[in-house]
């Protein structure tokens, strides 16, 4: 339920592996000055008093890319206004339990890198969910996919309601056929830098099992093969 004099909620997360950021060393920027939002568990933080219907903040965390995300309250659920914002690694940083898979692209640009996920797959039901066999939770959840052959129509993997259903956080496209294969990717998300190199983390040991990546092309709108 919205409570009386908040403008809205961010809930911030690490785009590599989808853990909470909650820590003192967020900084929040609007119009060029430091608002100081009330901290909550699990990485929510409530702005209040901004004024405004359309509302530009300028988010940065150390070891991170600073993030610009315009918040319109329009587009908000009233009895829900929570924002999602997933802030993305910066190398070399001080991460641990990654690795860095290097390359050039346009600079600051957004880049995403492909890896086969050996998974088993079966049909589901809902458009939203995915049966995938034999896999823990804390591999999967909080983590980005695609299907082969759709790569840049990633999802997030956000929590399992039952024993090996999992809860994308959009409705996924059917397959062709019923009980057709589909391959699931992992898809990792980055940006390069002002010199054009990319840094993208994956999971340690996986780096030489990249397939692909590619840069999004906002000219063009749409995602180029590197």
């Amino acid at each position: 339920m919205r409570v009386e004099n908040v403008d809205f909620a961010l809930l911030l997360s690490d785009e590599f592996d989808g853990s909470p950021i909650a820590d003192p060393s967020v900084l929040f920027r609007h119009g060029g000055r430091l608002v100081t939002p009330i901290r909550k568990r699990e990485g929510f933080y409530v702005f209040c008093g901004l004024g405004g219907k359309d509302i530009e903040l300028e988010i940065s965390r150390p070891h991170y890319f600073k993030l610009r995300r315009r918040i319109v309250e329009n587009c908000l659920d009233p009895g829900n206004p929570v924002e999602t914002v997933r802030l993305t690694r910066r190398y070399p940083g001080n991460f641990t339990g990654c690795e860095w898979v290097e390359g050039e692209a346009p600079p600051r640009s957004e880049v995403i890198a492909f890896a086969k996920e050996e998974v088993r797959l079966q049909p589901g039901e809902e458009k939203n969910r995915l049966t995938i066999l034999g896999q823990r939770a804390g591999r999967l959840i909080g983590r980005r996919f695609a299907f082969k052959g759709k790569p840049f129509e990633t999802f997030l993997l956000k929590g399992m309601p039952a024993p090996g259903v999992f809860l994308a956080d959009r409705n996924l496209d059917e397959p062709a056929e019923t009980g057709a294969e589909r391959s699931l990717l992992r898809a990792y998300l980055s940006r390069t830098g002002c010199d054009g190199r990319y840094h993208i983390p994956v999971e340690a040991g996986r780096a030489g099992k990249i397939t692909g990546a590619a840069y999004y092309d906002g000219g063009e709108g749409k995602w180029v093969y590197l």
